[in-house]
């Protein structure tokens, strides 16, 4: 079945006049206040290589809250009806298959970054970069683009089916078969709203607060409302763009699956 963005596009504005509520309190909750509160406590612009390692568990604490909230409203957003609490033991539940999935795609790029980056020696920025290493750089990036959105249904699946993670990566593969114009032209449209909400919005937004209240520093009352702002809007586009991919998750499937969850009670 080909891919209909805007018959997922219609479906998603249906799933939220049914389920926004709670689909926005699962992220407010998994999402926006810790991100908010380890920005806080730890801005990313003030982080150096002295800070503590507490940050980075934090950091990764936050990382699986994310992946949960995901989850979440991914079970929510395929159906069939569920209660909140349903889908945050739903999601955690599978969180484990998910990450072990998503695992076993990053190591290797890990691997091989670390690789080049023992063989320079040093960090690896643009101004000390060969241009062998800056092609091998550019070729991993792109491959890195294109495994992204290959597996672009591992999250849905893994909120849909009880699969391990070798078998979520085989079936989020096989699915997105012959349909990577369609996604990729899916994630250009979404980078483009994160752009304009996150960097543009958000960025005014919080130059408005920093006039206001002062220069952020950790703790500060400036620090808080800044990561309030930001992880409020990035959590809005995270979300979208998770209802979305279920929606066409769901077409991926075939026709049985195109339903919209509580579209009877609209």
């Amino acid at each position: 079945m080909k891919l209909s963005i805007g018959q997922a596009w219609d479906e998603t504005k249906a799933v939220f006049r049914a389920d926004g509520g709670p689909i926005l309190a699962i992220a407010l909750a998994l999402s926006v206040l810790p991100g908010a509160i380890l920005e806080t406590m730890a801005p990313t612009n003030l982080r150096t290589t002295d800070t503590p390692g507490w940050v980075s568990v934090i950091g990764l604490l936050v990382a699986l809250l994310s992946l949960a909230s995901q989850l979440a409203v991914s079970r929510i957003a395929l159906g069939p009806p569920t209660t909140v609490g349903e889908a945050l033991a739903h999601a955690f539940r599978r969180m484990p298959a998910l990450f072990g999935g998503l695992f076993l795609v990053i190591l290797p790029f890990a691997l091989l970054m670390g690789a080049i980056g023992m063989s320079q020696g040093e960090a690896l920025t643009p101004g000390n970069l060969s241009p062998a290493v800056a092609l091998v750089l550019l070729l991993l990036l792109l491959l890195g683009i294109f495994v992204l959105i290959r597996l672009l249904f591992l999250t849905p699946l893994a909120a849909d089916a009880d699969l391990g993670p070798v078998a979520l990566l085989k079936g989020a593969w096989r699915l997105s078969s012959g349909r990577f114009p369609k996604l990729f032209l899916l994630v250009l449209l979404l980078m483009l709203v994160a752009l304009l909400l996150v960097g543009a919005l958000g960025g005014a937004l919080s130059a408005v607060v920093i006039l206001a209240l002062g220069k952020i520093a950790a703790g500060s009352v400036s620090a808080l409302l800044v990561a309030l702002i930001q992880q409020g809007l990035t959590a809005l586009v995270s979300v979208l763009f998770v209802v979305v991919v279920c929606r066409l998750y769901a077409q991926a499937k075939g026709p049985a699956q195109v339903s919209v969850p509580h579209a009877g009670h609209e």
